[in-house]
C-alpha cells in the first residue's frame, strides 16, 4: 500500500497515543479521603471491577482506531497493482500531448499552441477523483512515454506537464500510438475504464493526412474511450527557411567558376498570403559580411529564392558553418538553416594505373590514364593535383591523403585492394571506375557487384559500335553537371562512341548521369549498399546498419581514342572536372541530418562524439549512430578520441514538419479512424466524458464511512458503559441509602477508578 501524502498517515499513527496518555494521566493516585460510607462503596468496586476494565480498554481501542483511520483516510491510501478493495469504477486516463515543431505555433496572447494543450490537461487533472491514474505520451519524434504505467499522484503529473516544451523535431503520431496502445495492455484490466486525451491542433505539419496512420488501436477493448481535440481553425501564415544550398559544397577559392555562390529557398504558407516582404541573412565564421536581401511576397505567392556569393576572410583547408536567418513569425524554430562548406587550396586525386616508362606515346596510343591526367591537370596552376599509384601498390597511406579516386586498371587491383577501396568510399570517397582500354574480357566486374556491393551487372565482354554511338540529344537532368548543365547538350554532340562495356540493363539499377543514343548509360552513379557493422554479419552489433557515405562512378568506355573520340573533344575535361569536384561536393551535402533522428553517421573511424551548439554531447556507438535522437538544429562539432575539434555537421528541422496550414475536422476524424474510434471532445467541457463515467468509491471515502459507524458506536457505548440512571426516591430511607450508594458507584465508575482505601 501507497499514500498520496505519507505524512498525513503518519501523523494519524502518532495521534494514537493523545487517547492513551489522557487514559493513563487520569489513572494517576490522589490522596484518599475517608468517609464514612466507604465500605460499601468498596465493596460495590470490587464486585464490578474486571467488567469496567473491559469496557474502560473497548472504547479507548475505538478511540485510537477512529483517530489512526481519519490519518489514512486523509493520507489517499492505494493498493497498486491489486484488486483488493476494488469496488468498481476505477479509471485511468491517458493524456497523448502533441509537442512537436507544429505545436510552437504562437496564435494569441496565451503563447505557444502546447501552452494550451497543458493549460487544458491541467484543468482535466484537477476534475479526476482521488484514486484516478494519469499517464502521459509525448508525440515529438521520437514518441516518449513519460508517465506509463499510469501514475495517482496528481501534482506530479501536472508537473511533468509544466515542463513540456515545444521540440524542434517533427510530430510523430504513429510511434505516440504504439506506445498508447503498449500502455493500455500493460494495464491488464485493473481499471474498469480508459480514456485518452490526445491534444494536438492537428496543423498541416502535426497531422499529415495523405500518410495513413497504422491501425494500432482498432482492437482496443470496450472499456477503453479515445478522445482527441478539435483541429485548430485560426489561421496562422508561416515563413520558413526551407533550405540552404551552396552551388558547391567543396569550394576551391582561386577558381572562378561561380562555386561561391548559395542559394537560400524560402517557403510560405499557411492563412491568407497577402503582400509582404521578408529579410534573410546569411552569416558564418570565415566569411565577410554579407548585406541581408528582401523577399518582396506578392498575393499568393508561397516560394522565393535569393542568392549570395560569399567573400572568404580566411585562407587554407577548412571547414566553414553557413547560417540563414529570416525574421521572427508565429512559429520562430523554422527561421533558420544550416549547411557546411569545406574552403580547399587543392584536390588530391589519386590515380590508379600502370605506370608508364620510355618515350611519351603517339596520341593514338595514349591510354586511358594519361588522358584522364591531362583532363584533371590542363595547366601547371591546376586546383586538382593528380598523384599515381601502380594498383598493386596501392595501400591505405595512399588513400588517407586522398580526396577522390580513378580506377583506371581495375583488372590489375588484388583483394585486398577492392576492400581498401571500399572503406574508403564508406568513410566518405570518391571512387571513379573506368574499364581498361587493352582488352576485350573483364572478369573483374564482378568484384564491383561483390566487394562495392552495388547494384549494377557489368557485361563481360566489350560491344564494338562500327558507326559510332552517339550521346543523347537531351541528357538526364543531373547535380553532378548543374554547373555545366546550359553547355551540356552542345558539349556532348560531337561525341561518338567505338567500343563500350556497358552495364546489363535487366539486372542493373542504376540512374544514368549521362546516357547514348541508344539509352545505355554512358555515366552511373550511386553509393555502395548496406552492410552490417559485425565483420560477418553474425555477431550481436550486427543489428546496426553502417551505411556509405561515399560515391561510385562508372564510366562505360576507355577515355583512349580506339574506343572514343571523347578525348579530342570540349567535353573531356569539363567531364572529369565535373565528376571530381562536384562528385566531392555530393559527397559532403549527401546526408541531411535533422532534429528528432538518430541517423548512422558515415564520418570516419576518427569521430566519435558530436556536441551539439549548447555544449550537449552525443557519444557514437559502435554503428557510428548517436546513443541519443539529436535534440536541436544548428552546427555541430565533431570531435576525436582526444576530444579535438576535426570537422562539423548541420542539424536542420525538417521543413515539413512546419506546415501551419488549418485542416478540417471532418478530413481530420476520418484520418485518425484509421488507427481506431476516435471522436472530437468539447473543449469548453474536458469533463464531460469523465462524468460519463464517474469513478464508484475510493478506499479513502470508505475508510471514512467506516471512521463515521465507529463514532456512532462509541458514542453508544460510552453512554452505555457509563451506568448513569435516576434514583428512585419514592422508597423509604433504606431505599434511599441504597440507590445513593448505586450512584455514587456509577459515579465512581464513570471517572474510570477505584477509591483508595
Amino acid at each position: 500500500m501507497t499514500f498520496v501524502t505519507a505524512g498525513l498517515a503518519i501523523a494519524g499513527l502518532a495521534s494514537i497515543a493523545a487517547p492513551i496518555l489522557i487514559h493513563m494521566l487520569s489513572r494517576q493516585r490522589r490522596r484518599p479521603i475517608e468517609w464514612g460510607a466507604m465500605r460499601f462503596l468498596l465493596e460495590a468496586f470490587r464486585k464490578h471491577r474486571r467488567r469496567l476494565q473491559i469496557e474502560q480498554l473497548l472504547l479507548l481501542l475505538i478511540r485510537c482506531l477512529v483517530i489512526a483511520l481519519i490519518g489514512f483516510a486523509l493520507a489517499r491510501p492505494l493498493l497498486e497493482g491489486s484488486n483488493i478493495l476494488n469496488v468498481g469504477g476505477s479509471r485511468a486516463v491517458f493524456l497523448v500531448i502533441d509537442d512537436g515543431l507544429a505545436a510552437g505555433v504562437s496564435l494569441d496572447e496565451q503563447g505557444a499552441a502546447i501552452r494550451r494543450h497543458v493549460a487544458d490537461a491541467t484543468e482535466l487533472i484537477r476534475t479526476l477523483d482521488v484514486g484516478d491514474a494519469v499517464g502521459l505520451v509525448t508525440a515529438a519524434r521520437p514518441a516518449r512515454a513519460v508517465l506509463t504505467p499510469p501514475s495517482s499522484d496528481h501534482g506530479s503529473v501536472i508537473s511533468h506537464l509544466e515542463d513540456l516544451k515545444p521540440q524542434q523535431a517533427p510530430t510523430d503520431l504513429p510511434g505516440a500510438l504504439g506506445l498508447l496502445k503498449q500502455a493500455i495492455v500493460e494495464l491488464d484490466d485493473r481499471y474498469d475504464e480508459v480514456l485518452v486525451y490526445m491534444l494536438s491542433e492537428f496543423r498541416a505539419g502535426s497531422a499529415p493526412l495523405s500518410s495513413p496512420l497504422p491501425e494500432s488501436l482498432k482492437d482496443v477493448a470496450r472499456n477503453v474511450k479515445l478522445l482527441a481535440s478539435p483541429p485548430a481553425q485560426g489561421p496562422v501564415t508561416n515563413v520558413q527557411v526551407a533550405d540552404l544550398r551552396p552551388l558547391r559544397s567543396v569550394v576551391l577559392p582561386g577558381v572562378l567558376d561561380g562555386s561561391r555562390q548559395v542559394m537560400v529557398r524560402l517557403e510560405r504558407h499557411g492563412g491568407v498570403l497577402e503582400r509582404g516582404l521578408t529579410q534573410v541573412r546569411l552569416a558564418g565564421d570565415g566569411i565577410e559580411n554579407l548585406p541581408p536581401r528582401t523577399v518582396e511576397w506578392a498575393p499568393g505567392q508561397g516560394e522565393a529564392e535569393v542568392e549570395f556569393t560569399l567573400e572568404f576572410a580566411v585562407t587554407g583547408d577548412r571547414k566553414i558553418g553557413l547560417t540563414a536567418t529570416i525574421d521572427n513569425d508565429a512559429l520562430g524554430a523554422d527561421n533558420q538553416r544550416h549547411a557546411v562548406i569545406e574552403l580547399r587550396d587543392r584536390l588530391r586525386v589519386l590515380l590508379v594505373d600502370r605506370r608508364a616508362f620510355g618515350f611519351q606515346p603517339t596520341l593514338d596510343r595514349m591510354p586511358a590514364g594519361l588522358w584522364i591526367r591531362r583532363a584533371l591537370e590542363p595547366t601547371d596552376d591546376s586546383p586538382v593535383e593528380v598523384v599515381s599509384v601502380e594498383p598493386q601498390a596501392m595501400d591505405i597511406s595512399d588513400l588517407r591523403t586522398s580526396d577522390a579516386v580513378v580506377l583506371s586498371r581495375p583488372d590489375l587491383l588484388p583483394d585486398a585492394g577492392w576492400t581498401l577501396l571500399r572503406e574508403f568510399v564508406d568513410g566518405g570517397g570518391l571512387l571513379l571506375l573506368v574499364p581498361p582500354g587493352d582488352i576485350n574480357v573483364h572478369p573483374w566486374v564482378d568484384q564491383v557487384a561483390d566487394d562495392l556491393e552495388l547494384p549494377w551487372r557489368i557485361v563481360l565482354e566489350t560491344r564494338d559500335h562500327a558507326d559510332g554511338l552517339p550521346l543523347a540529344s537531351e541528357q538526364p537532368q543531373s547535380e553532378l553537371f548543374r554547373m555545366i548543365s546550359s553547355d551540356l547538350q552542345e558539349l556532348a554532340l560531337p561525341v561518338l562512341a567505338f567500343r563500350t562495356l556497358p552495364l546489363d540493363r535487366e539486372q542493373s539499377s542504376a540512374a544514368a548521369v549521362l546516357s547514348f543514343d541508344d539509352g545505355t548509360p554512358l555515366l552511373v552513379m550511386g553509393s555502395p549498399g548496406v552492410r552490417p557493422t559485425g565483420a560477418d554479419g553474425d555477431d550481436a552489433a550486427a543489428g546496426e546498419d553502417r551505411v556509405s557515405r561515399g560515391i561510385v562512378m562508372y564510366l562505360a568506355l576507355a577515355p583512349e581514342l580506339a574506343w572514343t573520340n571523347l578525348p579530342s573533344k570540349p567535353l573531356m575535361v569539363p567531364l572529369f572536372q565535373e565528376s571530381i569536384r562536384q562528385g566531392l561536393s555530393l559527397v559532403r551535402s549527401s546526408q541531411q541530418l535533422y532534429v528528432g533522428d538518430r541517423p548512422a553517421l558515415a564520418l570516419g573511424a576518427a569521430v566519435r562524439d558530436l556536441v551539439d551548439p549548447d555544449g550537449d554531447l552525443y557519444p557514437l556507438d559502435a554503428a557510428s549512430r548517436p546513443q541519443k535522437p539529436l535534440h536541436r538544429a544548428g552546427l555541430y562539432d565533431l570531435l576525436d578520441q582526444g576530444a579535438q575539434i576535426v570537422g562539423a555537421v548541420a542539424v536542420n528541422i525538417e521543413p515539413p514538419a512546419g506546415r501551419t496550414e488549418t485542416q478540417s475536422p471532418a478530413a481530420v476524424t476520418a484520418w485518425l479512424g484509421d488507427s481506431g474510434p476516435w471522436q472530437l471532445f468539447d473543449p469548453n467541457d474536458l469533463g464531460a466524458a469523465l462524468r460519463q463515467t464517474q469513478s464508484g468509491s475510493s478506499l479513502a471515502g470508505i475508510i471514512l464511512w467506516i471512521v463515521l459507524a465507529l463514532v456512532v458506536i462509541e458514542t453508544l457505548l460510552a453512554r452505555w458503559f457509563s451506568h448513569a440512571f435516576r434514583a428512585d426516591v419514592a422508597g423509604g430511607p433504606g431505599e434511599m441509602f441504597g440507590s445513593g450508594v448505586r450512584g455514587a458507584a456509577g459515579a465512581l465508575a464513570r471517572a474510570g477508578r477505584a477509591p483508595s482505601a
